[in-house]
């Protein structure tokens, strides 16, 4: 079995996922995976992620603050995550948003001012998190935290 890690403790801090939560838009200070094989996945074309990578709009996500090369948009409607955007190197195909019931684990949505940049992945430290826990796509815990600044962080 093949193991790739993405995210090192060196790398560029990255663009944070976009969520609707609650009726707000708000960051995601993390990354939900997604099936590449779904059948409304589809990975985008060499041709025009050259084009997207050349515009000013969204040659960012082909920089090294987008190690992942997408940027993800989600929503949580009534308990329930669904994945509603994709772009870069992937895209979703239809309108209708996808209901994410491959996805368990952990997402953070950092909320407040930023009271520690960290060169590094998500790990700029925020007044609060919203820690919500998922299990099949559906919302089982949700947490509001405050961190502590860890020492040796510049702020």
């Amino acid at each position: 079995m093949l193991t790739v890690q993405l995210w090192s403790e060196e790398m560029t801090a990255q663009i944070h996922e976009k969520i609707r939560y609650q009726g707000k838009r708000m960051r995601l200070a993390s990354c939900p995976h997604f099936p590449e094989d779904h059948p409304r996945i589809k990975e985008t074309s060499e041709k025009d992620i050259l084009k997207l990578a050349m515009d000013d709009k969204t040659g960012i996500i082909f920089s090294t603050a987008c190690w992942r090369e997408y940027i993800g948009s989600w929503s949580i409607r009534r308990g329930k995550l669904y994945l509603t955007k994709l772009e870069g190197r992937f895209q979703l195909v239809g309108k209708e948003p996808i209901f994410a019931e491959w996805f368990a684990g952990d997402l953070c949505i950092p909320r407040g001012k930023m009271i520690s940049y960290v060169h590094s992945g998500f790990n700029s430290v925020y007044e609060q998190e919203i820690i919500l826990t998922f299990e099949r796509g559906v919302v089982i815990n949700t947490e509001t935290i405050t961190p502590p600044v860890k020492l040796g962080m510049v702020t």
